[in-house]
């Protein structure tokens, strides 16, 4: 993610929340980046949104 991320020219760093983990396999981490920044990461982090199928739009 943090490639991504800078691969748009976009500073981020990683965080340690603390948190440990429920099987004792080391602690939760969070990307952190600037204010500014924050929406244009979260669409390029988040999952792309799918087409509904049957929609009336297809061409054929």
């Amino acid at each position: 993610m943090q490639q991504v991320l800078a691969a748009h020219e976009i500073p981020s760093r990683i965080i340690d929340t603390g948190i440990s983990s429920y099987f004792g396999a080391g602690s939760s981490a969070a990307l952190q980046v600037q204010p500014q920044d924050q929406w244009t990461a979260l669409l390029l982090l988040s999952p792309p949104e799918e087409e509904p199928t049957g929609s009336s739009d297809k061409k054929n």
